[in-house]
């Protein structure tokens, strides 16, 4: 069976049956059009993409575009064009396109944007039949799905992970920018696991002074140290039969990393000030927006504690890397917000959603959620349109638009370079004239580890 309806115009018939036959035969049902007005007499509610050349005799591709976001605002509309211009991609983009292609293109560049399309199609989809129905009680519900939100084939990998290494005492390592979710990923480790009834228990070693954090971890007697007036808990102890995770672990200075992996290999932990070693029963989990190999790498962090951390990895995605998630964040957000606030719930305009889409986010679903709700708060607003943004959410589109061109090459250079240097990072950064840091931090961008 066909998977989806696309309506394909394009005025050049040889370049139209071409087009045709490869989304035919891909199993898509494609209606042809050899004119933008014919294509406007053919669009109906049935039709899932709209795939156009830009430049076409009468109606062009942009007006076409236009007119059918206007009867379709959550139809999904692919341009096609042989000379395509910034300028040209930055008013398809504000016009509500998906994206577009630069001819001449091969057929899997073509179904690869075509699916991304009717992946984000289905998307809006689900989110308009979201917005229909009442919000209901999530308390009972699957505690991944319910604070993990997304269906992206990363998110997936991410989710899938966490399911298969919850039943297990092996330690995970949680790493990704800040704002993805990375304690919320332990939490749903701990929540899937055995251990669900003992406590989950989060250090954030960024947040505590060097001087404390040993005493913090594993607790003192008393008169171990000025100040100690009475013997404390650790978080080890505190943990005992559930979870502890440690998180920004790479601010943990090299004598106190010493002592951590000697409790991972023991289970032993020695509160400070005393002689009596104690064995509590806590998983451990850790967490870092840092890169860790590249630490071990200038001898800022142990590579045998790296090594005993790193039995699991767990990449949280940026959410820049996973823009189909954002409808159902957003809908799950608003919702969370409006209870909180008790506010009524606003509908999302699929611009809005568009426009949210193309914005990178640097501080990822944090920042989603502080946007959401200072718009709440301060606006109100029965339906979140594209004019309610902040402007550099809503101007995101150009930067995005004149930045891809320009990623992939500096992409491809990068992989170019690991080839060449049979994987040997120091010799690949040598040849492309940057730093070993830099190398690093241009691989986790774009995925490359």
């Amino acid at each position: 069976m066909p998977r989806a309806n696309i309506l394909l115009a394009e005025d050049d018939l040889s370049v139209l049956q071409a087009i045709a036959d490869s989304l035919s035969d891909a199993g898509y049902k494609v209606a042809r059009a050899p004119s933008a007005r014919e294509a406007l007499l053919q669009l109906s509610d049935t039709t899932d993409l709209l795939i156009t050349d830009l430049w076409m005799p009468g109606i062009d591709g942009l007006a076409l575009l236009q007119q059918a976001k206007q009867r379709h605002p959550l139809l999904e509309v692919l341009l096609i064009t042989g000379n395509a211009t910034v300028a040209t991609a930055i008013q398809a983009m504000k016009s509500g396109a998906f994206d577009y292609l630069t001819k001449p293109f091969a057929p899997p560049d073509l179904l690869d944007i075509v699916e991304r399309a009717l992946e984000h199609r289905r998307l809006q989809r689900e989110l308009a039949e979201w917005q229909s129905t009442p919000a209901t009680d999530t308390a009972a519900a699957d505690p991944l799905t319910t604070t993990l939100i997304g269906q992206s084939e990363k998110m997936r990998a991410v989710l899938d992970t966490i399911r298969r290494a919850a039943p297990f005492k092996s330690t995970v390592l949680i790493s990704g920018e800040s704002g993805t979710g990375k304690e919320l990923a332990a939490r749903a480790l701990h929540e899937l696991s055995p251990r669900k009834s003992g406590s989950f228990i989060a250090i954030n070693c960024a947040a505590v002074p060097a001087s404390l954090i040993e005493s913090e971890l594993f607790g003192h007697e008393r008169g171990a140290f000025t100040g100690a007036t009475a013997r404390t808990t650790g978080y080890f102890e505190a943990a005992h039969n559930g979870t502890l995770l440690i998180d920004e672990i790479g601010e943990l200075d090299l004598n106190l990393q010493s002592k951590l992996l000697r409790v991972i290999e023991t289970g032993t932990i020695t509160p400070i000030g005393s002689t009596r070693q104690r064995t509590p029963d806590v998983r451990i989990l850790a967490a870092t927006n840092a890169d860790l190999q590249l630490a071990v790498d200038e001898k800022r962090f142990r590579a045998d504690l790296f090594y005993r951390l790193n039995v699991v990895h767990i990449q949280m995605p940026p959410l820049r890397d996973r823009p189909a998630d954002i409808p159902l964040l957003a809908r799950h957000l608003l919702d969370r917000l409006c209870r909180e606030h008790n506010l009524p719930l606003p509908t999302l305009d699929p611009a809005a959603l568009t426009a949210l889409q193309r914005y990178p986010w640097p501080g990822n679903v944090r920042e989603l959620r502080n946007t959401l709700e200072s718009l709440l708060i301060l606006q109100q607003p029965a339906t979140l349109t594209p004019q309610l943004l902040p402007p550099h959410i809503r101007n995101a589109a150009a930067t995005t638009t004149q930045t891809i061109d320009l990623d992939a090459a500096e992409k491809a250079t990068i992989e170019k370079a690991l080839a060449q240097s049979a994987g040997d990072r120091p010799h690949a950064a040598q040849l492309l004239h940057i730093s070993l840091r830099t190398l690093y931090r241009k691989m986790a961008r774009y995925g490359l580890r």
